[in-house]
């Protein structure tokens, strides 16, 4: 066991708390029993504070993420997912901690660049049942100042975090089927609808997801995507790629209504589309959406909206 596993089970309440005060409260007994010596009963007055200092700690480790001020979460590690895209995960302030935030939310980050702080939003991929951290999903691009950033952290390296942010909401079995569109990094959000829905064992939604990107070099998570499609059987996910090779044997092309008609569940009132992407194509799909039978959705959508646009 490394130095830093050793204070981790030391956080835990059984070690860290429980066990030490019945040995040191046995071993306060034990010697005034046999010395019959009164005085060692003082010793409860320092357990007592021992626990008070414990407690004070604890509270102050409760929370990892504010929603109304800024928290610096070290950097773990960093793994590279594509040519242009990376999962950096995060530490939380204790190893008991889940990061437990409303479905389909995300978190606030703060850059420091050269002249003035930047703001960026990103949806944690990781679920909610996950202990000591938390994972999200960064994209590169060549004039981004953001995601050159991230780039450049190394494990140790801090980034202020906000949050949660967002305006969707979800109940388990509010919807029979949900058809999901998601381009590029759009996936993000999907995902984390996706992994509340297999981790509910009461939640028999079934979902359906259509997944573009330019080529199949650029579909992102597509082995853990695959799997999940293979243990779950109410989860079904297809794959365009505008630019494919010649062994691609998915759909080629933009996401169009034909291919909203074949893959996505029926336009009813039990029934709910979610949408993610870059603005054009969110516009895109809503317009097509409405032809197709769909509410009108607009990009900044309601909470409870059957057509709801991330």
């Amino acid at each position: 066991m490394s130095a830093e596993d050793g204070w981790n089970v030391l956080n835990e309440p059984l070690h860290g708390i429980y066990i030490p005060s019945l040995l040191f409260t046995v071993g306060i007994i034990v010697f005034t029993v046999m010395s019959n010596d009164l005085k060692f009963l003082l010793g409860f007055v320092i357990l007592g504070a021992i626990l008070a200092y414990r407690m004070v700690v604890a509270r102050s480790r409760l929370k990892s993420i504010y929603s109304d001020r800024w928290t610096a979460l070290e950097l773990e590690d960093q793994t590279i997912v594509s040519k242009n895209t990376a999962i950096y995960r995060f530490k939380l302030k204790t190893s008991l901690e889940c990061l437990d935030i409303p479905t389909g939310h995300h978190l606030a980050v703060r850059i420091p660049l050269e002249d003035k702080d930047e703001i960026r939003y990103y949806t944690p991929i990781s679920n909610k049942f996950e202990t000591g951290h938390f994972d999200i999903m960064v994209k590169s691009y060549a004039d981004g100042q953001v995601s050159k950033y991230f780039a450049s952290l190394r494990p140790g390296q801090t980034v202020d975090f906000k949050g949660p942010v967002g305006r969707f909401a979800y109940e388990a079995n509010s919807s029979k089927h949900i058809g999901m569109i998601a381009g590029g990094s759009g996936l993000t959000p999907m995902l984390q609808v996706l992994n509340t829905i297999i981790t509910t064992p009461t939640d028999l939604t079934r979902v359906t997801l259509l997944y573009a990107n330019e080529t199949e070099n650029d579909i992102l998570l597509k082995d853990e995507l695959d799997e999940i499609s293979e243990k779950y059987p109410n989860f079904l996910v297809h794959y365009l790629v505008n630019h494919p090779s010649s062994s691609w044997q998915g759909e080629v092309g933009w996401v169009t209504k034909e291919i909203m008609s074949k893959y996505l569940p029926d336009p009813s009132a039990e029934n709910r589309l979610l949408i993610c992407g870059k603005p054009e194509m969110k516009k895109t799909l809503l317009k097509y959406a409405e032809e197709l039978g769909w509410p009108k959705g607009i990009l900044k959508s309601n909470p409870d909206d059957q057509v709801f646009v991330f």
